[in-house]
């Protein structure tokens, strides 16, 4: 068999879908670890207050890479609309009940890691001490939002839901949990402290169950969301 009948044949029963979504998220996910990192914007940037703009640059990088790269992908590459990827209101009646759990137990959560080291003396990661003004505060927290929307909708929209055909639900949660685990460690050039990273685990299985079956990435985006921005507030008032 020649190298053309070989390729031919690895083709044979794919999925489409299945098979360009894991090349896009590959790719993408390699941009963002060595271009959204923020040794690449200390490099490359030469601006005041660097300590603070590296921060909204690298919050800033996955809602231009994963979502707005991300909705291209989707509807030109897939020709697929991004409903398709749970960008939809979807199991409302299951979302809202997800949303009314995650404002009940998140902050409970967020107020216990003031007590673990490496997440207080990581976070806020901003010095609002020293950038405290409105817009400074305001700018990292509307970039820490835009931050959460294209986290999720790379790996909860494109990976679960670009894969879950293929892998079924569970595989498809547990490739997206898999990925999104590791990105939170050093390896990334991200280094995340252990509890966190260790976190990062149930978090990607929860955050897969809502969205599958909610049929919908807003309802872990509201979770996840609030986790991060409950953290750093609780911190910051706390330590």
């Amino acid at each position: 068999m020649n190298i053309k009948e070989e390729i031919n044949s690895l083709k044979q029963n794919t999925d489409k879908k299945f098979n360009l979504s894991i090349i896009f998220v590959t790719l993408i996910l390699f941009v963002y670890c060595y271009f959204g990192s923020y040794s690449f914007f200390e490099k490359t940037f030469d601006v005041k207050d660097i300590n603070y703009w590296k921060i909204i640059y690298h919050n800033m990088m996955p809602f231009l890479l994963f979502f707005v790269l991300g909705l291209i992908y989707t509807k030109f590459v897939l020709k697929s609309s991004p409903k398709d990827f749970g960008f939809k209101r979807g199991n409302w009646k299951f979302g809202l009940t997800v949303m009314g759990l995650a404002t009940l137990i998140v902050p409970l959560l967020a107020l216990s890691t003031v007590l673990d080291k490496g997440m207080s003396t990581t976070y806020p990661l901003v010095d609002f001490k020293t950038y405290s003004a409105w817009w400074q505060i305001a700018l990292y927290f509307l970039s820490y939002i835009m931050y959460y929307i294209g986290w999720e909708y790379l790996f909860r929209g494109i990976a679960l839901f670009g894969t879950k055909d293929k892998l079924g639900p569970l595989g498809a949660i547990l490739l997206t949990t898999l990925i999104s685990s590791l990105i939170h460690t050093s390896i990334a050039s991200f280094g995340k402290p252990m509890i966190e990273t260790l976190s990062a685990i149930p978090a990607g299985l929860i955050f897969g169950y809502i969205t599958n079956k909610s049929e919908s990435q807003f309802y872990s985006l509201y979770t996840h969301a609030l986790v991060g921005i409950l953290t750093d507030i609780f911190i910051f008032l706390i330590v």
